[in-house]
């Protein structure tokens, strides 16, 4: 179980703020260090390229920039300090004032653009509030940095969360699931025995029905190791890693393992990947939560009776809209299409752009958290997924992940 997210930190520091001068004269030089040395930690640098080489190598809250230097000039300083730092508040000071400079300045982000020679205290009081807002800068990307933490640690616990309760919720269908072929086993055993006792009784022509019914006993077995390794394959903690894996062997265990669901009843459960080699560089426990959470989905909406469809393609034919899609989805390298078609009672129109929602539920008890965490998984996979719904008739899904190539 995760530990609950922090609050996000606020930055602080016991260093003395760096003040970057930037001149290639060293009287406006020497004048700005001495006006700043006792409340800052002045860097001086003769040219544009020593400055900007400073920046990339020293943490710097604030520059002063001269603008016209022999190298490099000043707007030229701002636009790489910008990009090194952001947080850097930059003052630009020229003896040569013109409108095209101070329009470039304003443009590449200058914070203040004086005229020398400079008002002492005015220079004092901009350099302070340069300070303060290079600090507030540095404390708002920190926060954003630390939400984004907590939030990647919430999605994956509502992942864990999510995983667990559908491994619950299955864990009782499988107990039936194994039930059945253990009571057709028990019972074989016992024919098994009478055969035994006739054989031992010299009855020659028993040995063929005895074959028979250890072939029964040796499926039902193998059927009890499946319904076992697939439900338990899904319920272990997922590996963190991608492994190469086929999306056929997904689904089928995706049916499989629904079949085994309280809310399966009579619906026909069905899989078929119609490429031989559909391959994903995926983690094959969070597809199958995907597929599993799609498909617990699809029965809510069928009442036990119906089809529910996995179907697995080479995507060709893309839609012209999608219901959601990651930001870096690419949709000209070759994707695996995977279909979850279910004969339900369908999504009304007016709720299809809603169901990946988190705590969206037309459901009663419902969390509205496993459409929800697809959309979270699609993020993740650089994927994309349309939906397609007739009330009445029924609800497909459709996937698009990016291929393993």
């Amino acid at each position: 179980m995760s530990t609950p997210p922090t609050q996000p930190p606020t930055v602080q520091t016991s260093r003395k703020p760096v003040l970057l001068i930037v001149d290639d004269e060293p009287g406006p030089r020497e004048s700005l260090r001495f006006i700043f040395k006792d409340r800052y930690e002045c860097a001086l640098a003769t040219c544009g390229r020593e400055g900007i080489e400073y920046a990339r190598a020293h943490p710097v809250d604030v520059a002063i920039l001269d603008v016209k230097m022999p190298d490099l000039s000043g707007i030229e300083v701002l636009r790489e300090l910008k990009e090194i730092d952001p947080c850097i508040e930059c003052v630009l000071l020229t003896g040569y004032e013109t409108i095209e400079t101070a329009r470039a300045a304003i443009h590449f982000g200058a914070a203040e653009y004086l005229n020398k020679p400079f008002d002492v205290f005015a220079i004092r009081e901009i350099i302070q509030k340069c300070l303060e807002r290079s600090q507030q800068r540095r404390n708002t990307e920190a926060n954003l940095q630390a939400l984004q933490q907590m939030n990647d640690e919430l999605s994956r616990t509502l992942a864990e969360n999510a995983r667990t309760e559908t491994a619950k919720i299955l864990s009782a269908g499988v107990v039936h699931e194994i039930n059945n072929p253990l009571t057709i086993i028990a019972g074989y055993v016992q024919l098994l025995n009478r055969d035994l006792a006739k054989l031992a009784n010299g009855d020659s022509g028993i040995s063929q029905t005895l074959q028979q019914r250890l072939a029964v006993i040796q499926r039902e077995i193998q059927h009890c190791r499946d319904i076992a390794q697939r439900f338990l394959r899904f319920s272990r903690s997922p590996a963190a890693d991608f492994e190469l894996v086929d999306v056929a062997p997904l689904i089928d265990d995706a049916a499989l393992l629904l079949r085994a669901h309280p809310d399966a009843g009579q619906v026909q459960i069905l899989a078929q990947s119609h490429y031989p080699s559909l391959p994903l560089r995926a983690n094959p426990v969070e597809i199958i939560q995907i597929l599993l959470n799609l498909g617990v989905n699809a029965l809510h909406a069928m009442n036990g009776k119906g089809t529910l469809r996995f179907t697995a393609d080479r995507a060709f034919h893309l839609p012209h809209h999608y219901l959601h899609q990651s930001a870096v989805f690419d949709p000209r390298i070759p994707l695996v299409g995977i279909a979850v078609t279910d004969t339900g009672c369908g999504i009304a129109p007016e709720n299809i752009e809603k169901v990946l929602k988190p705590h969206f539920t037309t459901k009663p008890h419902g969390t509205g958290l496993g459409l929800a965490i697809v959309g979270e998984l699609i993020n993740k996979y650089r994927g994309a997924i349309s939906v397609e719904s007739v009330v009445g008739q029924g609800t497909t899904f459709n996937l698009y992940l990016p291929m393993a190539v």
